[in-house]
């Protein structure tokens, strides 16, 4: 019944574990309270989402070791993200890019979620139901933006309302929520016969997957952007200052940005901020009045979606397994 945490119980329950009670905070500001959406968003986009770039940015760009190890996929990937934006622009092809920034975006936010999961199995010994855990959060999370745009209301993704699913179809939608319902009645049934009890691992599946069902019945998709991105901002910059804890504070000195705000965390959070402010003003402001700033400043979130899915594998990287204290399973 002793559970083992990623960083340690405390942090852990703050900010990976309780990271969607911030979820659920803008949740209940947006729909109880009537805040308006604006507010919700400058806070997120400038004090999480932007200073989650840069936790990134700590742990690629601003590190020597790392931009000798991987340099051809560090700058190559700058070159690619930030060109396709711009020429899908010149392409007519905004909507388009919309729509991938979008879809990967959360597709993003769902694979961390996964990755948390695998890694609350690894320290827990909870490896006998590894698929089957991560193709329920996986379908949980996706279910709820599939039955809103593509079988209720595809007209909120501009799509014509005749081709929603539920209409196209008649009784998909009952057949959605059967579907749905015996698949979860069967992952429960498995969950009771497990032989261990991972209290982290079901504390996150609690804690996510409800609150993306009640952000996608309740709130606009604008809103729902950074109710369900939050929780991932957070849990990034755990993560994040556990590796650069690691890292930088057993000496070694590959990198004078990571290495100096990972001694102070009230540095580290200044440094975000200020990184965040620098490109996410302007950019949002530019981005009003020109297509191709638009095109230009999705570079940013592109290249971390692709980025973060490469430099977190801990099966192919030993060296980062030993420095978040891991092992690979």
């Amino acid at each position: 019944m002793r559970s083992k945490w990623i960083i340690g119980r405390r942090a852990d329950l703050a900010l990976i574990l309780g990271s969607p009670l911030a979820g659920y905070l803008y949740l209940i500001l947006n729909v109880a309270f009537q805040l308006p959406f604006s507010w919700l968003w400058w806070v997120w986009s400038v004090g999480f989402d932007g200073t989650h770039i840069f936790a990134m940015a700590t742990r690629t760009y601003l590190d020597a070791g790392e931009r000798r190890k991987r340099g051809t996929l560090l700058w190559g990937s700058l070159l690619v993200f930030f060109s396709v934006g711009p020429l899908m622009v010149l392409a007519g092809l905004k909507a388009l890019l919309w729509i991938v920034v979008g879809v990967w975006a959360y597709y993003h936010v769902m694979r961390q979620h996964y990755g948390f999961l695998m890694l609350y199995k690894l320290k827990n010994a909870d490896l006998q139901s590894k698929t089957q855990d991560g193709w329920f959060l996986m379908l949980m999370l996706t279910a709820p933006p599939f039955l809103r745009f593509f079988i209720r209301s595809p007209q909120e993704l501009g799509i014509p309302e005749r081709f929603a699913l539920g209409r196209m179809i008649p009784g998909f939608e009952i057949l959605f929520w059967t579907g749905l319902a015996a698949l979860t009645a069967s992952y429960l049934v498995n969950l009771l016969r497990e032989d261990s009890f991972n209290a982290p691992k079901l504390m996150l599946l609690g804690g996510v997957i409800p609150l993306h069902w009640l952000t996608f019945h309740y709130m606009s998709w604008q809103a729902s952007v950074p109710t369900v991105t939050i929780v991932h901002n957070l849990q990034y910059h755990a993560l994040v200052w556990l590796h650069n804890q690691n890292k930088y504070a057993a000496g070694t000195r590959l990198g004078t940005v990571p290495a100096a705000v990972t001694r102070s965390l009230m540095l580290y959070l200044a440094a975000g901020l200020a990184f965040s402010l620098l490109y996410r003003v302007p950019g949002y402001y530019l981005g009003q009045v020109s297509d191709l700033a638009f095109g230009l400043f999705c570079g940013f979130g592109l290249t971390h979606y692709y980025l973060d899915s490469r430099i977190w594998r801990l099966r192919s990287d030993p060296e980062l397994a030993e420095t978040l204290q891991l092992r690979a399973a």
